[in-house]
């Protein structure tokens, strides 16, 4: 699980680059583009940001909650003793449910 606590597993970019499917970059990066910003297919790439791989999404790679979190050095940001901060919650409220859920469930394991 990466930092934020999204699925890389169910990335189109995460799952791109794994079967290197270029229909699937497409897809992609026609769905993650709006007026105010435009994804290319060649940019659908990322290898998770809890990798040392250079090879990320490019909002992945400038997330400041995975810089923060590699700073502090922990697992996920549940595992992060200022659970949940402002930087974390502003951008669970950006990308969905689902992570906030898969973070919750992490925390509630630490706290058993």
């Amino acid at each position: 699980m990466p930092y934020c606590g999204l699925i890389c597993t169910s990335c189109g970019a995460y799952i791109a680059k794994r079967t290197n499917d270029d229909e699937l970059r497409v897809k992609t990066a026609k769905r993650w583009s709006s007026p105010e910003w435009t994804v290319k297919p060649e940019e659908i790439n990322c290898d998770s940001c809890t990798s040392d791989s250079d090879e990320l999404f490019k909002h992945c790679y400038e997330c400041g909650v995975r810089a923060c979190a590699r700073e502090r050095s922990v697992e996920t940001c549940a595992h992060c003793s200022d659970y949940v901060c402002d930087k974390l919650e502003k951008l669970l409220e950006s990308i969905g449910e689902e992570a906030k859920k898969g973070l919750e469930e992490v925390r509630t394991s630490l706290q058993t």
